[in-house]
């Protein structure tokens, strides 16, 4: 009997602890996104996921300017709640084709490719709707894009 007890005692820290963690990593996103709409004042900003089974997932913030050139490159990928958006420097300025060119290119990891691609995808489709409505888009999903012009500072 003192073992069952122990082993759910066990299993509650276990999933308390998880829950903390998992707290932590979503509090890292949403900082990361603030940090990034409150740094640009215009544009678009995406946000590509790419969920995997067995191994690291990643996330991939992308921001478009207004004449659809790359600001900004962030991405986390990760087995663990420790993990942090890291920048990559080398891909601002760069348009959306010349973009998808230095991605394949860049021996990341496959999971950040797929995230940025469909990042970068989000952001376009917003710009391209503020573009054909001649409105802001509003903010979507957790993994969605957004118009940065409407976004509060």
């Amino acid at each position: 009997m003192d073992y069952v007890r122990g082993a759910l005692l066990a299993l509650a820290v276990f999933w308390a602890m998880q829950v903390v963690a998992s707290w932590f990593q979503m509090r890292r996103y949403g900082d990361a996104l603030r940090q990034t709409a409150r740094r640009w004042h215009s544009g678009f900003l995406g946000v590509g996921a790419c969920k995997v089974r067995f191994g690291r997932g990643a996330i991939a913030i992308v921001v478009l300017d207004d004449a659809l050139h790359v600001r900004e490159f962030l991405s986390m990928s990760g087995l663990t709640v420790f993990s942090r958006f890291r920048q990559h420097d080398g891909f601002s300025g760069l348009s959306i084709d010349e973009f998808n060119i230095r991605l394949t290119g860049a021996g990341l990891r496959r999971s950040i490719m797929i995230a940025a691609a469909d990042a970068l995808e989000r952001a376009h489709r917003t710009a391209q709707q503020q573009a054909g409505d001649g409105e802001a888009a509003e903010v979507g999903s957790a993994a969605g894009a957004a118009s940065l012009t409407g976004l509060p500072a």
